[in-house]
């Protein structure tokens, strides 16, 4: 016991370097040849690429593309079937797809494809042979995704002037073949008039330009990305399912999703309606992203005036004064639910039309209005509360949304953490979460009902659940999503459980001394208390009573920190103490949380293989034989099949969590070590040969010790054990609650 000693510590900045080691490196070998069908898809492989070039294709400048479809075993990027589609066929791999690749070709080299698949002598175009299933020509059937034009044009938002959708072009190396694809598109915009979005929310240009000016000059601006890179996406409108057929026909296009509306998605309270904060000078800023503020109570939380997408006569401007009354004061109007005292600043981004409205932007005016917010606010709030989405999940499970990658985007642009609802259950049944919760920057908030004694419960059922696309596990988090609020209305549902994450994200930045948004993200994350996680509640709620996400609660130390660490080498922290308090007879009781998050490199066609850099991480310990174990993570990712890897271990998830509860475990020795490797694949995207290639990569850290007694001072200890090489990660060691 500690008599006397503080309530709560601040959580340890860990200084100590990694020692790095390099690993054998993989790869193909004629023990990776499946001998029991080589013969056969020599045979079948030929003949489908001998038959695709008698298939009539849409070509550009000489190129088009196939689709290579892999077998269940062959998914790890070993098996990438770089060799046989390469320079020597007139192919080269683009970007991953649909279980397989997706591979552009010149069609005067169909046969020479088709007789080094039949005629092939080394190992690796063996291995590569072995592993493809099938080959395949990509097509508008391809690009629909299996589905039918009909099926998107009932899919989609549509006015009196169409339906938006969202497009990916089709990648090609080839500048010719990319001119052509742009000549494609302006044809096609010239007889369909291609819509970027009403006149009316572009509000610095309106005055200047028409609507078809606007439309040319946003098409003429997509096209530039995509002959400079390759690559390009845009929300646009089609004004008939003509012109999408159209479209779709063109060759040009890699995917299509049709838009859904965006929409903004409540006793917990008792008493007069609460006075806002008064003292504001400390508090910290959440960017509202929402239907606007105009309720008088808080206009001096509103810091900054920025300009509106929306008009006030357009806008969802009572969902903003809701969502803001909980950003500034949530425990005050929900005196008896569980919440911290902590009060926020807003600057509030007008950007939602309530629903019925006659107008609202398009998918693509909300991005590019959203970058500029970025650009003049990123200096003076890092956090910005999203309580809004789509009204539908995507069509295609697998992919990730036009609206979660481009606000990802900007998130890692400008260094921002984006707390998004998950959405809610809609009359249509489906449960799966809602565009843009599907954003792998942000934290992404479900909803859960009260226990009788205020503290949080099980899910909400009007909340919708996880996971999301390509191995990403969301939510992130929940918590209460009925709630009282101003005017002093009770209303359900995500919207209003996301303030609350926002708010105390916010309070975590304000008390870092380094902090990052991926380190504000493991701490939320480290101080939830689901050992596992739960497609309804994500990790649970950060935070209890006891406890804040930069603060050490009685009995626990935490270290945080952030690494720079390169693929094709592991990396260990050694010697880090395990607490004496945790330790008997060198039997380890207690519980470890280990928290750790990559700032992932994405695929800019954010398909299935949305990821292409993922983080292993484990502590290890040492038993009495002298040998090395893992007492979190089991390291296994890389070794075990990679369906089952994907499916049991989450393999491609940013973000790692492993925690376990000891009651006597033995050890060899009383101090432990983080092993964490980064794996890459499909760097051919980014014009990459190598994982060297890379650079350094950034990881974010939290490690937790908690002792079984609450009374041990094993804070104390771990700061005696680790002398100079730790430091407080908070700014001022008193906590500063505003009440």
């Amino acid at each position: 016991m500690n008599a006397g000693k503080p309530l709560v510590n601040p959580v340890l900045r860990f200084m100590r370097e990694p020692s790095p080691a390099t690993v054998p490196g993989g790869g193909k070998s004629a023990k990776s040849i499946v001998g029991a069908r080589l013969q056969l898809q020599q045979e079948k492989l030929s003949n489908e690429v001998l038959e695709i070039a008698k298939e009539q294709k849409i070509v550009h400048s000489g190129m088009t593309h196939l689709i290579a479809r892999m077998f269940d075993d062959s998914h790890a990027p070993s098996w990438t079937p770089s060799d046989i589609f390469g320079s020597d066929s007139g192919c080269r791999i683009v970007a991953p797809a649909h279980d397989g690749y997706l591979i552009e070709i010149s069609t005067e080299k169909f046969s020479s494809l088709a007789l080094n698949i039949k005629k092939s002598k080394t190992v690796n175009e063996k291995v590569d042979i072995s592993r493809v299933s099938e080959v395949g020509l990509f097509n508008s059937k391809e690009t629909l995704r299996n589905h039918d034009t009909s099926v998107l044009w009932l899919e989609t938002e549509k006015s009196n002037s169409g339906g938006y959708f969202n497009v990916w072009l089709l990648p090609f190396t080839s500048v010719a073949s990319r001119n052509s694809v742009k000549s494609s598109l302006l044809s096609i915009h010239k007889q369909y008039h291609l819509g970027f979005g009403d006149i009316e929310f572009y509000p610095d240009q309106k005055t200047h330009k028409t609507q078809q000016q606007l439309d040319d000059a946003q098409l003429d601006s997509v096209l530039v990305e995509y002959l400079k890179t390759g690559y390009a996406t845009a929300s646009i409108m089609l004004r008939s399912e003509e012109a999408l057929a159209a479209l779709v026909g063109s060759g040009a296009i890699y995917r299509v999703d049709p838009v859904t509306p965006v929409s903004l998605v409540a006793t917990p309270g008792i008493g007069m309606e609460p006075t806002p904060p008064i003292s504001v000078q400390s508090l910290p800023t959440v960017l509202v992203v929402d239907g606007g503020v105009n309720a008088a109570s808080y206009s001096h939380l509103h810091t900054s005036k920025i300009n509106v997408l929306v008009d006030d006569v357009h806008a969802d401007i009572k969902h903003g004064n809701q969502v803001a009354s909980l950003i500034c004061q949530a425990h005050s109007w929900n005196n008896n639910r569980s919440l911290p005292p902590l009060n926020c600043k807003f600057i509030s981004a007008q950007a939602i039309a309530k629903r019925g409205a006659t107008k609202s932007p398009s998918l693509h005016q909300l991005v590019a209005y959203l970058k500029t917010v970025a650009k003049d606010t990123a200096s003076h709030t890092k956090v910005w509360n999203m309580s809004f989405n789509q009204e539908k999940p995507s069509l295609s499970k697998n992919e990730v949304s036009y609206l979660g990658h481009e606000i990802s985007k900007i998130a890692r642009d400008f260094d921002i953490l984006p707390i998004i609802s998950i959405g809610n259950v809609a009359a249509l049944g489906d449960r799966t979460l809602c565009p843009p919760a599907d954003c792998e920057a942000a934290l992404t908030v479900s909803g859960r009902i009260a226990k009788a004694d205020g503290t949080p419960g099980l899910a909400c059922k009007q909340s919708l659940k996880g996971p999301a696309a390509a191995g990403m596990i969301k939510p992130d988090l929940s918590w209460f999503s009925t709630l009282r609020m101003i005017g002093g209305v009770i209303e359900t549902g995500t919207s209003f459980s996301t303030p609350l994450v926002s708010s105390l994200a916010a309070h975590t930045f304000n008390n870092l001394k380094q902090p990052t948004p991926d380190l504000v993200r493991a701490l939320l994350i480290n101080t939830s208390e689901l050992h596992t996680h739960d497609s309804g509640l994500g990790w649970g709620t950060p935070w209890t009573a006891d406890s804040l996400p930069w603060m050490c609660e009685s009995g626990t130390v935490t270290l945080a920190w952030t690494a720079k660490i390169k693929p094709g080498f592991s990396y260990y922290w050694n010697d880090i103490p395990l607490p004496p308090d945790m330790i008997e007879d060198k039997k380890l009781s207690g519980t470890i949380a280990l928290t750790a998050i990559i700032k992932p490199i994405v695929s800019t066609l954010t398909g299935p293989n949305y990821f292409s850099t993922r983080l292993q991480v484990a502590l290890q310990g040492t038993t009495r034989a002298g040998k090395t174990e893992n007492l979190l993570g089991s390291m296994k990712e890389h070794k075990e099949k990679e369906l089952t890897a994907r499916e049991d271990l989450a393999k491609w998830s940013p973000i790692r969590r492993h925690v376990k509860d000891f009651s006597s475990k033995i050890l060899g020795k009383t101090t432990a070590r983080i092993h964490a490797r980064i794996f890459a694949r499909d760097l051919y995207q980014f014009q990459m040969a190598h994982h060297s290639e890379l650079g350094d990569q950034e990881v974010s850290f939290v490690l937790t010790f908690k002792s079984s007694d609450p009374n041990d001072d094993i804070y104390g200890s771990m700061v005696n054990e680790l002398g100079s090489e730790v430091e407080s990660a908070v700014i001022e060691q008193e906590i500063n609650l505003e009440l």
